[in-house]
């Protein structure tokens, strides 16, 4: 009991630790990306620090099996070089109660996964696309960037110069209609803003009107103040009952395959970890990390294609998964005829 306790602390105290620093670098680099479309307008700058913490259990999905599969190896490599696991194995500690230890660590880690992708992931990105899409014609003025082109709408293009406060100034804004009976107009304005945060309305001061008449020759009129109403987005992002389910099916597969990969990967794991005494314990990292990231850019891949079916994805999974467990097989023959 002592030694599978001392076992089992090396490998779940790795497993956290290489988790943390992963999940450190991932939260970093999206971090970015989110600051990036919030500089461009595209979210609200407010709403970024919780869209990276509501994206924590969804970077664990993936981070987690990563930090498994290298604490088995860091684990191993560390016994192997100090002499600690022939001295364990003396005192009963077999191949077999090892691996045994290993499967049921990762019936854990599958566990884990499963409660994330099943229950927590998916409501919170409930909450990451409320954030992300602006409900109001307010927040949607407020957060557009001078000097660049917005759709405020499928048929709105809106430009200004400058934004002081919340108002826009040096303002054009583009209608293309979307009904055959209805003409395409052009609109310069010197400001633009929008007064309630319910309110679909753009007020416009001091601008011009340009669009086609009935005998499609340029018209122009001037005005002091005027009103646009702009239609909002209604139904664009939402999904059909029947895509909804495709999705659904689509995430069960990716999470059995995520499980599948972490049982898979205490295969890869040992033979790969394999070190003679005196050996750095850092050794065998660059390799098999190599060859889980390749593993999981496999299934990434699959499953990102969106040009192939549901089932040639799970196929496709399926096949990889059989690869990388013939090569599993393959590297302990490989350290067996080495021993």
């Amino acid at each position: 009991m002592i030694l599978n306790r001392y076992f089992l602390k090396s490998i779940f105290s790795y497993t956290a630790s290489v988790s943390v620093i992963f999940l450190l670098i991932i939260v970093s680099s999206r971090t970015i990306q989110y600051l990036d479309q919030a500089a461009r307008g595209e979210i609200n700058p407010e709403s970024v620090f919780w869209i990276v913490l509501f994206r924590l259990p969804e970077f664990g999905q993936i981070i987690l099996p990563l930090g498994f599969f290298i604490s088995i190896v860091l684990t191993l490599g560390k016994l192997r070089s100090e002499s600690e696991f022939v001295v364990m194995e003396q005192n009963g500690f077999t191949f077999k109660r090892m691996h045994t230890l290993l499967i049921a660590s990762s019936a854990v880690i599958c566990a884990v996964i499963f409660s994330l992708s099943a229950w927590l992931t998916p409501k919170l990105d409930l909450q990451i696309k409320d954030m992300i899409q602006q409900k109001t014609l307010k927040e949607k003025i407020i957060s557009l960037t001078p000097g660049e082109f917005h759709k405020l709408n499928e048929s709105t293009i809106v430009y200004s110069k400058e934004s002081p406060g919340g108002n826009l100034t040096k303002v054009f804004i583009k209608n293309k209609s979307t009904d055959s009976q209805a003409r395409d107009f052009f609109i310069f304005a010197e400001k633009a803003y929008v007064t309630e945060i319910t309110e679909e309305v753009i007020h416009l001061n001091d601008g011009s009107v340009f669009f086609l008449d009935e005998v499609n020759e340029l018209s122009k009129l001037t005005f002091e103040e005027m009103k646009l109403r702009i239609d909002p987005e209604s139904n664009d992002n939402l999904l059909k009952e029947e895509d909804s389910d495709i999705q659904q099916s689509s995430n069960i597969a990716w999470l059995l395959s995520l499980c599948a990969m972490t049982i898979i990967s205490i295969f890869l794991a040992i033979p790969l970890s394999k070190t003679n005494p005196r050996e750095g314990r850092y050794k065998r990292i660059l390799p098999a990390l190599l060859v889980f990231s390749f593993y999981l850019g496999l299934l990434i891949a699959s499953r990102g294609a969106s040009e192939l079916s549901l089932a040639t994805q799970i196929t496709s999974m399926a096949l990889i998964h059989l690869i990388f467990l013939i090569i599993a097989f393959y590297l302990y023959f490989r350290t067996k005829q080495t021993v």
